[in-house]
């Protein structure tokens, strides 16, 4: 699928009136209703924009703006079509993914249809002309992380995006499972955001961000065949016993692609092959093992939402669901039986 590239324009770096601005570094999460566009475009900590109302009417805005570590996710809606410029806090890379909106808006004067999304390189100025009725999440990824990251797993996908200009993704599966994904999360986060202070769930959510977020930008959802069948028996067996040995600390995708110094895709197809399923199912597999045994071995004063988060599940229901079908029995039932 074509992802053609955005031709900046209007605000030329040499003059950039947009200061640079510093993340912020713990967990933190905001929302804030708005009536007002200049108090909305204030309402995004870190970042430095302008945004000017276009259409007549009162203006309605709502920010959730959400840190995890150093990442920024933020969901922004508002009700009147207003053109932004600015610039995210330096060595932020963003990727904007379209939830819902009601005509068709512009960024860097490309036009953005329904359903689609955007990057924008690191420390680029943007234009961004919003349709009337918008709901829009923005990631923001450090160029540190990015390239950290590459320099660990070898997959470069997301550092050459961060380094590219910037770039408009037509609607494709991926980015409906990055959709779905957000829409979830900012549904649990502004339900109780408590979860989200567990390092183990922040991990969890980034990493399962950087995983789509490098099926998209790659345009490429094909897998490595290269390894023989014994190497990749060998790398999961290598990827197995780093796990088990770290049952205390959840292990996310990324670093075991650090370990391993693989890709997503070569894991991904290594761990398919030989055990049938992904790693992804198979991390999580070990992290509700993880769950079951902390509920059966030490029942008394524990909640199940606290274990649950240390073990990096932040969507309850969603927990529940998995644990249930892993185990034929609600985590409630496990640990009325380990009381009893």
């Amino acid at each position: 699928m074509a992802n053609p590239q955005l031709v900046a324009q209007d605000i030329p770096r040499s003059c950039s009136p947009f200061a640079a601005c510093t993340p912020v570094a713990e967990f933190s999460c905001a929302s804030r209703i708005t009536r007002d566009a200049d108090e909305h475009a204030e309402s995004l900590r870190a970042w430095d924009q302008r945004y000017e109302q276009l259409t007549p009417g009162g203006f309605e805005g709502r920010l959730t703006d959400v840190w995890l570590g150093g990442t920024q996710l933020f969901r922004e809606v508002t009700n009147q079509i207003v053109h932004q410029a600015g610039r995210a806090w330096t060595g932020a890379w963003v990727f904007g993914v379209v939830l819902d909106n009601q005509g068709e808006g512009a960024i860097q004067g490309s036009p953005l249809a329904q359903g689609g999304a955007f990057s924008l390189g690191c420390d680029t100025d943007f234009l961004f002309r919003t349709p009337r009725c918008l709901d829009v999440v923005g990631i923001a990824l450090s160029r540190d992380w990015v390239e950290t990251s590459a320099a660990a797993t070898g997959d470069r996908s997301l550092q050459d995006a961060a380094a590219a200009p910037p770039r408009l993704f037509r609607r494709c599966a991926d980015i409906d499972e990055l959709r779905t994904y957000l829409r979830e999360l900012f549904t649990a986060i502004e339900v109780d955001s408590t979860p989200f202070r567990q390092p183990n769930a922040q991990r969890s959510v980034v990493s399962a961000l950087a995983g789509t977020l490098s099926a998209v930008v790659s345009g490429d959802s094909g897998i490595s065949h290269a390894a023989s069948r014994d190497a990749r028996s060998r790398l999961v067996e290598r990827a197995k016993a780093y796990v088990l040995d770290r049952r205390e600390t959840p292990v996310t995708v990324t670093e075991l692609c650090e370990f391993l110094c693989v890709s997503r895709r070569t894991l991904q197809y290594c761990f398919q092959d030989v055990l049938g399923v992904n790693p992804v199912q198979y991390l999580r597999a070990i992290r509700l093992n993880g769950v079951r045994r902390e509920l059966r071995n030490h029942p008394t004063g524990v909640r199940i939402g606290d274990v649950a988060a240390r073990w990096g599940f932040w969507h309850l229901s969603q927990f529940s669901a998995d644990y249930r079908r892993m185990f034929g029995e609600l985590p409630s039932e496990t640990l009325r039986a380990a009381r009893a």
